[in-house]
């Protein structure tokens, strides 16, 4: 099996670094996605496989061949590497038509045209854009423009698919409805992908497993259920679906990994917690929204909030409640009066982190 290996991956700019010893391997056939912030160092992390981007330290594996490795000095550039990158600006061609735009990796490639010909035609029919060949880029929609560069880094059947952010530029709806084709591509065809985006529905819907990432470090990697029900770290938990970030002081933790928590105002909150141990002094509690009831829960802490303001948002409302001087946002399906009021929480979906350092 062929596998991408990042071993101590390292890209400094002056005393800055952009990325910050990764050690990631990526699996043959898998979905990967490198998900976080600007600034976090997914985008300079996907142009070092690339090639388009040189690391300071570490090295870059590819099956049996060595794309990078600081010790030895190697470095392969991108048309050595032969991977099929597409990026956020579609970078077509203005004055070549569609089969042209699609064809050109081939023709660089001396492919001969009557197998050129072949593969063009099976590369658009996989984006449904077969009866657009002959038009011309300034003809097709933001979204049918993403669809030609997509062919385009198909067509010469790549070993590696590389895609920064792709659908940024799309509205959306349409957004929505490319994550579907391009997830049935990949999966037809293959493709080892590793995907760029900071949008985390993106990344929940489409990815094998997801790399978060926070500023040049790897977070947490996991399947998306392990990323978003079992949070390794704060960010993990707060950057991925809506979650609450409470300050709290740290109390004694159990086998169990239950632990109880005391809010700002004394209150005291029943949690779960991934630590070995946390330390008295303060901690970070976060909650998703949609696990805060307004209703008794068995079991399940109580606690005193002030309810404020409302927006209503379609199939649902948010409102914030104010606790311990914290404003706490819930989803609700009908919002509670302003004014004092309770909240429950069950102890499972109350996930306490020690400080983050």
């Amino acid at each position: 099996m062929t596998k991408l290996t990042l071993t101590n991956l390292t890209r400094q700019y002056g005393t800055a670094k952009a990325i910050d010893g990764i050690n990631l391997t990526v699996e043959e056939g898998e979905f990967l996605t490198l998900l976080g912030p600007s600034g976090c160092g997914k985008s300079t992390t996907l142009s070092a496989i690339a090639g388009l981007d040189r690391p300071t330290e570490g090295s870059i594996t590819f099956g049996d061949r060595i794309l990078f490795d600081s010790k030895s000095d190697t470095y392969l550039p991108p048309e050595a590497r032969g991977f099929g990158v597409v990026f956020q600006s579609y970078a077509l061609w203005p004055h070549l038509s569609v089969e042209d735009n699609v064809g050109m990796s081939l023709k660089l490639r001396k492919i001969g045209a009557a197998e050129r010909k072949k593969r063009i035609a099976e590369a658009l029919e996989l984006v449904e854009l077969g009866p657009f060949a002959k038009r011309y880029p300034g003809e097709l929609s933001g979204g049918q423009q993403q669809r030609v560069a997509l062919a385009r880094a198909i067509v010469f059947r790549p070993p590696l698919l590389l895609l920064d952010e792709p659908l940024s530029n799309l509205d959306a709806q349409l957004r929505q409805q490319a994550r579907v084709w391009l997830k049935e591509i990949q999966r037809e065809l293959g493709l080892t992908t590793i995907y760029v985006t900071h949008d985390q529905d993106e990344a929940l819907a489409m990815s094998d497993r997801i790399v978060v990432m926070r500023k040049g470090k790897v977070v947490q990697l996991g399947t998306p259920e392990q990323i978003y029900a079992a949070p390794e770290h704060p960010f993990s938990a707060t950057f991925i679906g809506n979650a609450n970030r409470i300050e709290v002081n740290g109390g004694n933790t159990h086998a169990s990994g239950e632990c109880v928590v005391m809010l700002n105002d004394g209150q005291q909150v029943k949690a779960i917690t991934p630590e070995p141990q946390l330390s008295q002094g303060q901690q970070i509690l976060t909650v998703r929204t949609h696990k805060i009831s307004c209703e008794p829960l068995p079991d399940a802490t109580e606690l005193a909030v002030n309810f404020g303001a409302e927006s209503y948002l379609g199939n649902h409302y948010e409102q914030v409640a104010k606790v311990a001087d914290t404003a706490l946002r819930l989803t609700l399906d009908k919002p509670m009066p302003v004014g004092p009021g309770k909240i429950w929480l069950r102890h499972e979906d109350a996930i306490v982190f020690g400080p983050e350092q």
